[in-house]
């Protein structure tokens, strides 16, 4: 994924079998560690990663897993599925994208993409 660890390897070890269960920091202390590894290193919040007035920036510039995570408890259905444990028991974002990227658009599994097919000259 590219952003840093926040727990020391062994005691990640001890966590492996929490690996896609979702996570919550268990204090402000390793939520700060999470911000700074995953948030403030990704393109999604231009708040978190550059410090800009939260206020001012605009909905594309907001990241909304960031409040929801601190909205609602892991056991609601509206905590964010994106913080989980990963594979190697450390704490990650799956929507995490590395800041300069650009954010991947969702695309309709159901709508045909007319301008692939037209560019390459195929057609479905």
């Amino acid at each position: 994924m590219g952003a840093q660890a926040i727990y020391p390897d062994d005691y990640a070890k001890l966590l492996l079998e929490r690996a896609g269960q979702k996570y919550q920091p268990s204090n402000g202390t390793e939520g700060m560690c999470f911000f700074e590894s995953w948030c403030c290193q990704c393109a999604r919040d231009k708040a978190m990663r550059e410090g800009a007035d939260f206020d001012e920036c605009d909905d594309n510039e907001r990241c909304d897993i960031i409040a929801n995570t601190m909205a609602y408890k892991p056991e609601d259905e509206e905590y964010p599925k994106e913080w989980v444990y990963g594979k190697d028991g450390q704490p990650c974002c799956t929507a995490f994208v590395p800041a300069g990227d650009p954010i991947p658009v969702p695309r309709d599994e159901h709508t045909i993409d007319m301008f692939a097919a037209a560019a390459t000259g195929e057609s479905k």
